[in-house]
């Protein structure tokens, strides 16, 4: 995460302080987030830029959903990333998914926050951030994957073992259909790093891209949902799609409702691929939650 004052790590001890007390003071933007979610991993960079570059005429407080899923549940988040706006101890407006910077400083604009006095000043010195992975996701982010694609790849030659790397290389070429890649950063993992959580979120992307019909778009499967709802192969790529696109609670719902109308649909795939969902969830308590309401159906 970047170095600056405006920047903080939430938890259940400081959110009040932070963020509904502090929205007092100045507005404060809170980006919930969870490791899992590629979309979450491109839009960070950009909210920290902006935070940097506003010098305090926002603060940007971020709750990791996983590590903190009370938080996250009391507030109704069922889809990352969700960033939301409190001002004066109120929610006055948020946001869903990883928006372009633009869109971002749009949003910010609308509610009249504007770079502080002396910002320029300050984010002329600032330490950019300058890590491959940061510096990737931010190109992704923008549209630029190729560019992504080739600064990970580069920053794999001169270490060839570095894990965030080889995991962060292995999410980009997911999301290109390169998945015969994806697997080989799987396979280049060091042994220590081969069934770590991350590792296995991975793991999980990938066989769900494998089943994935990139030709259509979640709005194009759900029109075709709304006009055959009986049509199992189009809920099923439906739910793959959502759940590619970040919204995994959404996509697990669509395959358990699979699983209870159509339970033989094709040698029972959306069963696996509510297994490999709970691969990308890792320790999420939406895991257990969702292992339980599977079993239920199946048994």
């Amino acid at each position: 995460m970047a170095d600056s004052p405006y920047i903080i790590q939430l938890d259940e001890q400081n959110f009040m302080e932070v963020v509904v007390e502090g929205s007092v003071n100045q507005p404060v933007l809170v980006d919930f987030w969870a490791d899992w979610c590629g979309p979450c991993k491109a839009l960070m960079p950009v909210l920290e830029k902006l935070a940097i570059e506003h010098n305090g005429a926002f603060v940007l407080a971020k709750l990791d959903t996983e590590a903190h899923p009370g938080i996250a549940q009391q507030l109704g988040i069922r889809s990352l990333p969700t960033v939301k706006l409190f001002s004066n101890q109120q929610l006055v407006d948020e946001f869903m998914g990883a928006l372009p910077e633009t869109e971002v400083r749009a949003f910010l604009e609308k509610h009249n926050i504007a770079p502080g006095d002396g910002a320029a000043a300050e984010d002329a010195d600032a330490e950019p951030v300058n890590t491959t992975v940061a510096q990737a996701m931010n190109l992704y982010e923008q549209g630029n994957v190729d560019g992504a694609r080739e600064l990970l790849q580069t920053g794999q030659a001169a270490d060839p073992e570095n894990p965030e790397i080889l995991l962060a290389l292995g999410q980009v070429c997911v999301s290109t259909g390169d998945l015969e890649t994806a697997t080989s950063c799987l396979s280049a993992l060091p042994d220590d790093q081969k069934d770590t959580t991350a590792a296995n979120r991975l793991s999980g992307t990938i066989e769900l891209a494998r089943e994935a019909d990139t030709s259509k778009t979640v709005q194009t499967l759900q029109q075709e949902l709304d006009a055959q709802p009986d049509n199992s192969e189009v809920r099923y790529q439906l739910a793959i799609s959502t759940a590619l696109s970040g919204d995994v609670q959404a996509g697990m719902d669509g395959l358990l409702e699979l699983v209870q109308k159509d339970p033989g649909y094709n040698d029972g795939a959306p069963r696996k691929q509510l297994l490999a969902l709970f691969n990308v969830l890792g320790d999420d308590p939406l895991t257990g939650q969702y292992r339980r309401k599977l079993a239920t159906l199946l048994n």
